[in-house]
């Protein structure tokens, strides 16, 4: 993986895009809340499936108990909660069986905490092609967060951390810094 505290200083945020725009408001949704109900995991999953370029399918097995489930696991990871890799999959298989929606979904209910995960930042990473059993894995998923907490807590991480809020304009996770710095700068591999 390429040294992110070295690519920060390049990097450049599009500060009038969609994205860049948009997330302080996906985000002010879940802030208030202290509990996730079924109702918030389908507005949830419409709010980050918007952000992407992928067509939302929900996939309740069970109808509501599924949905309560998963506004459980979404409650745990706001209070702090580490989900586990199967938590983390039943999340996924209710979100177009996506390990992708379920991080984007998961960030925006708890940013400091859960970070967003894409084919960009597998390549980023993993400087591999971001085939969908590579990208869709749990354990993957979970190998990227610790990652990401050891990277937040080197020693060049302060400046980097407030470069970025600096560029975006507005306050983000830890997490949230390091994971933009490495989608913008994800290599591209053809077909």
């Amino acid at each position: 993986m390429k040294n992110i505290f070295l690519l920060e200083p390049t990097t450049k945020v599009l500060s009038d895009s969609s994205y860049v725009v948009s997330y302080p408001y996906l985000l002010d949704y879940f802030a208030a809340k202290t509990t996730i109900e079924s109702g918030d995991v389908i507005r949830g999953a419409h709010m980050v499936y918007g952000w992407m370029p992928t067509i939302l399918e929900l996939y309740p097995e069970s109808g509501e108990n599924h949905l309560s489930q998963a506004a459980s696991i979404l409650t745990k990871a706001k209070v702090g909660g580490v989900l586990t890799e199967s938590e983390l999959e039943v999340l996924a298989s209710l979100v177009n069986n996506s390990l992708v929606g379920a991080s984007k979904l998961l960030h925006f209910v708890a940013p400091e905490n859960y970070a967003i995960w894409d084919s960009k930042v597998y390549s980023f990473v993993h400087e591999k092609r971001p085939h969908h059993y590579r990208v869709n894995n749990a354990t993957t998923y979970i190998q990227y967060i610790d990652l990401l907490r050891q990277l937040s807590n080197q020693k060049e991480f302060p400046p980097f951390y407030a470069a970025v809020q600096e560029k975006l304009g507005y306050h983000v996770s830890a997490l949230r810094a390091l994971e933009i710095v490495m989608f913008l700068n994800a290599p591209v591999y053809g077909g």
